[in-house]
């Protein structure tokens, strides 16, 4: 599967980025799905931001999330996988 991001503007769809060659001339699949206008979302720019950046970012958000973790203690099951039920004393 290739991801490939576009930009609607007057009811067209313009790509972001060329068309991979190896697309060309073959019948593809197109499903649409609204992004978040966070800029922080185009993965393609934040690998080219320098590590210290990306650490802020991922810092930031981090922050953003803990009273979610803290408050909704369900992911916790989920990452442990029922181990207790899993083995027996």
């Amino acid at each position: 599967m290739i991801v490939l991001t576009a930009t609607c503007k007057n009811g067209a769809i313009a790509l972001n980025d060329p068309l991979l060659n190896q697309l060309e001339g073959k019948q593809v699949e197109i499903f649409i799905r609204e992004v978040s206008s966070n800029p922080n979302v185009n993965r393609r720019a934040f690998m080219r931001l320098p590590m210290a950046e990306r650490r802020l970012i991922l810092a930031q958000q981090a922050e953003v999330m803990v009273d979610h973790y803290q408050q909704d203690l369900a992911w916790r099951d989920w990452t442990s996988f029922n181990v207790e039920a899993n083995y027996e004393s």
